[in-house]
C-alpha cells in the first residue's frame, strides 16, 4: 500500500509505503500485527501523519503545525475552518443569486453532496477511524480541519469560477 503526502499546492511532497495485511472478517477489516506487536494499519497511519507533518511545516508555513501545542493547533484549525466556510457560504449566496430556480436546487443538491465528499476525503487522506474513534489520537482533529479547510478552500474557487461560466454554457472556458 503507498501513501502519498499531498501539499496544498497539488505536488507530492513525500511518500511512504506500508504492508497491508488485511483480511475481512464478519463484514470486518480486521489487522495481522506485524513483527513487534506493531498493527500494519496503526503503522501506516505513523507513517503518513509524520510524512504529512514534516510537509506541511517544510512547505506550507500557514498550516496550524507551527503553534506551540496540540491544543493551539487544533483551535487554529477550528478557526481556519470557519473562516473558510464563511467565504464559502458568500460565494455560495452570490451564486444562487445568478441562477434561475432549477440552478439553485441544483446547487443545494451539489453543496449537500460536496460537504458528505469532503468530510469522507479527509477520513480517507488523513486515516480517520471513525469506528474507533478514541484510537485516532489527539492531533486527528487538527488533521482533519486542515484537510476539510483546504477542500472548502478549493470549493470556494469552484463557485466562484461558475459566476463567470453559466450551467449549461459548455463553450465557456474556466
Amino acid at each position: 500500500m503507498r501513501f502519498g503526502v499531498v501539499a496544498s499546492s497539488g505536488s507530492v511532497v513525500g511518500e511512504a509505503s506500508a504492508p497491508c495485511y488485511h483480511r475481512q472478517r464478519w463484514g470486518r477489516t480486521a489487522t495481522r500485527p506485524l513483527p513487534g506487536g506493531v498493527h500494519a494499519l496503526k503503522h501506516a497511519r505513523l507513517v503518513v501523519l509524520m510524512l504529512w507533518s514534516t510537509a506541511a511545516t517544510a512547505e506550507v508555513p500557514a498550516l496550524c503545525a507551527d503553534v506551540a501545542n496540540q491544543a493551539e493547533g487544533t483551535l487554529c484549525a477550528k478557526r481556519k475552518l470557519e473562516a473558510a466556510e464563511a467565504d464559502l457560504a458568500k460565494a455560495q449566496d452570490v451564486l444562487q443569486t445568478k441562477l434561475d430556480p432549477n440552478g439553485r436546487h441544483n446547487l443545494d443538491l451539489a453543496q449537500q453532496a460536496w460537504r458528505r465528499f469532503r468530510d469522507l476525503e479527509c477520513n480517507l487522506e488523513t486515516g480517520y477511524d471513525a469506528e474507533h474513534p478514541d484510537d485516532n489520537g489527539t492531533i486527528m482533529s487538527m488533521l482533519i480541519g486542515e484537510c476539510a479547510t483546504a477542500l472548502t478552500e478549493r470549493r470556494t474557487r469552484d463557485l466562484t469560477d461558475q459566476l463567470a461560466c453559466p450551467g449549461g454554457d459548455l463553450s465557456c472556458e474556466r
